[in-house]
């Protein structure tokens, strides 16, 4: 049967409400924007009346470093890779519409925000993202938008109703959003809402063939703007109200983190949002996919990149640590010394790491992610001063082993050996200030050392070549006063 289709816009008074908030910060200056436009080349080209978050803000998120991204959604139900799963049933109706009421079923009652905030401090993570909706279009808050949708029957038959499609539809109608970005704050973690352009599940959204992913309601006659203006502006208009809900209704948000892109005719819409966003939050770090130039940082996916000097914004890497971000049972999981090692590396060339894990359908996570989290947990715990707040030195290796890392004010380079250099450590490109101290963290011992034209040498005691009287198994951190460059 064919059902109304209500479509809910939020007032723009929303703004007006959010001006008294604290969290709304200040806009860039003109100021601060030519600066952050002369540093990052990629936030050229933006409408003059655009500002990207401010400096300030840009230093902050850089000093986070570590991070966990959390993919969590219907597609837990189904042990597949995230909304992903979806594609490889596109011409199964029957099977998407089982997919897509299996809201009907999502009942995690053993999510537990705190406990999911401790198991990040534990793992020494300074922030998270966390899918509020992926592709599959279902929401993890209580939206007041409404869409087109379907609910399964007790006899197997199905019923085409139109509801929120969110978290309020399901047995365990808790507002996850809220108590995770609740949760956040009381644990002093970063937020960063992850939010998906594209929609599954989304009538209006019928134009979507990217990927040829098509939607369950996919219109090969709604080919544009033109071909249904209604239905077009009624998808658009949706965006900008779940944005607003975001971005109101939680408070102050670190950053908000899109996805995905729409058509090429929809890209000045795209903007819009991209701008809405920042009024609403002046100073939150907008994702660029999908904006463009109106982005504050960009994310590298399964890839360390090899030469950092080619990204032209601020970056962070996000790399599943199993075959996808989401949880599957009996997964393959990378090692925990990669995971260690990936931070490192990805630290030394300026960027941030977000390693990706998702919880079971029940909200529990497995074993082997805490494992893994927990490890390089134990390693910041004494080294954690040569990662965060850090940036870049003059070169981010020196050969295979050696990454560098620097304090902002430039007095300290700490020098990180993947690998126990030996009874030395060599380097011709740290230069040491001359009557200074060297340290190896976690060792309250100052360590012999010269230079001379050949470069710094640092000569390691004995009772440190036997492994157990070492400060970890992997990885170390040699602390340099460093003469001005």
């Amino acid at each position: 049967m064919k059902t109304k289709i209500i479509i809910t816009t939020l007032s723009s008074l929303v703004l007006l409400a959010l001006a008294g908030c604290a969290s709304a910060g200040k806009p860039a200056t003109r100021a601060e924007e030519q600066r952050l436009q002369e540093k990052y080349s990629a936030y050229r080209g933006v409408d003059p009346d655009y500002t990207h978050a401010g400096e300030a803000a840009v230093e902050r998120w850089m000093d986070l470093k570590w991070g966990l991204r959390i993919h969590w959604g219907l597609y837990t139900l189904w042990n597949g890779r995230e909304s992903w799963i979806v594609r490889d049933h596109v011409k199964d109706q029957e099977w998407q519409r089982n997919y897509y009421a299996s809201y009907q079923n999502f009942n995690p009652t053993n999510f537990n925000a705190d406990e999911w905030m401790e198991i990040m401090q534990r793992s020494g993570m300074k922030y998270f993202s966390f899918t509020t909706k992926h592709h599959e279009g279902f929401c993890l808050w209580p939206t007041k938008t409404w869409q087109r949708g379907f609910r399964k029957n007790a006899d197997g038959s199905f019923e085409e109703i139109t509801n929120h499609y969110s978290i309020a539809e399901t047995p365990f109608n808790r507002d996850i959003v809220g108590e995770l970005v609740k949760s956040g704050r009381a644990h002093n973690l970063g937020v960063s809402l992850y939010f998906s352009h594209i929609d599954w599940h989304d009538w209006d959204f019928g134009w979507d063939n990217q990927f040829k992913c098509r939607n369950f309601w996919y219109d090969g006659t709604f080919t544009n703007r033109a071909s249904d203006p209604k239905r077009w502006a009624d998808f658009i208009q949706k965006e900008r109200d779940q944005i607003t809900e975001l971005l109101t209704r939680y408070g102050p948000i670190d950053t908000l983190c899109l996805d995905m892109k729409w058509c090429k005719e929809a890209q000045p819409d795209a903007f819009e949002v991209a701008k809405l966003a920042r009024r609403l939050q002046p100073n939150i770090m907008l994702r660029n996919r999908g904006i463009d130039q109106y982005g504050d940082y960009e994310t590298p996916e399964r890839v360390i990149p090899e030469d950092p000097n080619r990204i032209k914004r601020p970056w962070q890497v996000i790399y599943p640590c199993g075959t996808g971000f989401s949880y599957k049972t009996d997964d393959t999981y990378k090692s925990r010394e990669w995971v260690l090692e990936s931070l490192i590396d990805i630290v030394s060339k300026g960027g941030n790491f977000q390693v990706g894990f998702g919880p079971d359908a029940t909200g529990r996570w497995p074993q082997e992610m805490i494992d893994r989290v927990n490890y390089v947990g134990d390693w910041l715990k004494v080294n954690g001063e040569s990662i965060f707040a850090t940036r870049p030195y003059l070169r981010y290796h020196e050969g295979k082993d050696l990454r560098f890392t620097r304090t902002k004010d430039k007095k300290y380079v700490y020098i990180i050996s993947l690998k126990w250099p030996g009874e030395t450590l060599h380097s011709q490109l740290v230069k040491a200030k001359a009557g200074s101290s060297i340290r190896l963290l976690g060792v309250d011992q100052e360590l012999k050392w010269h230079q001379d034209q050949a470069g710094l040498t640092i000569e390691l005691p004995k009772e440190l070549q036997i492994e157990s009287r070492r400060p970890g198994r992997q990885a170390y951190a040699f602390k340099v006063e460093s003469d001005p460059w």
